[in-house]
């Protein structure tokens, strides 16, 4: 994403995890390109530069809040699904 375009939050989830909240944001840009997705960890109402640690049923609870207020496409799940199947 161009650093000088304006970043504008489309849709975002997020949970609460120990002390932190974490948080995935589907993110616009005021050129033409497409959205991306931003995962962080907030605490206190600021990001932090920290990592994101999350289990993988946690992580799995946030993609499921992600794909039902459409942070990602509804598609997402298919195309994982096909680049995870063996």
């Amino acid at each position: 994403m161009n650093k000088k375009a304006q970043v504008k939050v489309i849709a975002s989830v997020s949970m609460d995890i120990a002390d932190h909240e974490v948080r995935i944001e589907k993110l616009s840009a005021d050129d033409d390109r497409q959205a991306t997705v931003r995962i962080s960890t907030w605490k206190t109402g600021k990001i932090l530069s920290e990592p994101v640690m999350l289990s993988e049923e946690q992580l799995i609870e946030l993609l499921h809040k992600a794909a039902h207020a459409e942070v990602v496409s509804h598609g997402f799940a298919g195309k994982l699904r096909e680049k995870i199947e063996i």
